[in-house]
């Protein structure tokens, strides 16, 4: 019943993090979050959930990968071809992603090793269905991810109707009528969901 640590650590870029056994289910955490199969897991669900309601996206790009339960998620809710581009700064969570969390999930799409800055602007525009922005140091959103030139390059990056999914945390700090200031001269619309259980705020903006 309660947590069994497997691996613990620092990466190279100084993030701390912990691989752990949490109710029978195998999780990486950060020192303050829960990075993938946790209470992530769920919210990303919730988040897919409602992007599934009215699409049916193909090209995926995913920015902040952890240990991949967004792609987990994608291969039991997409029934049908798709592949995706995965961003993840960091290498040994990359590593720790290999070890202990590895899915049959890489013959439909390819893992970038960059971070996410850097990633959009070597990718091709017009290029996705759907971006799930997910980059976080430990429990706060970086701030180049709340400039407007970040998000005016994610938007380029849509494919007519694609959709741009951002996951905040409820606890972070964040200043959300400022973020959705600039999220308002960037996309033609957009709305949010709150998660009911952790309260994050997930956005879904299009052009």
């Amino acid at each position: 019943m309660y947590p069994q640590v497997i691996e613990e650590g620092t990466t190279k870029l100084g993030q701390k993090y912990e691989v752990n056994y949490e109710n029978g289910v195998k999780v990486l955490n950060s020192e303050n979050a829960n990075y993938s199969f946790g209470s992530l897991h769920q919210i990303m669900l919730k988040g897919i959930e409602e992007v599934l309601k009215k699409h049916r996206p193909t090209r995926i790009l995913i920015l902040g990968l952890g240990a991949g339960s967004i792609l987990s998620i994608m291969k039991n809710k997409f029934k049908w071809p798709h592949t995706y581009t995965a961003v993840e700064i960091d290498a040994d969570i990359i590593r720790l992603k290999q070890a202990y969390f590895d899915q049959d999930d890489t013959g439909n799409g390819e893992m970038l090793c960059l971070d996410a800055k850097t990633a959009i602007h070597q990718l091709v525009a017009h290029s996705y269905d759907l971006i799930v922005d997910d980059v976080f140091w430990d429990n706060r959103i970086p701030d180049f991810c709340k400039d407007q030139d970040y998000l005016n390059r994610n938007r380029e990056l849509l494919k007519e109707g694609g959709i741009y999914m951002r996951n905040t945390m409820a606890a972070e700090g964040m200043n959300h009528k400022d973020y959705e200031k600039q999220l308002s001269r960037v996309f033609s619309s957009f709305y949010a969901i709150k998660h009911p259980v952790f309260k994050n705020k997930i956005y879904f903006c299009q052009d």
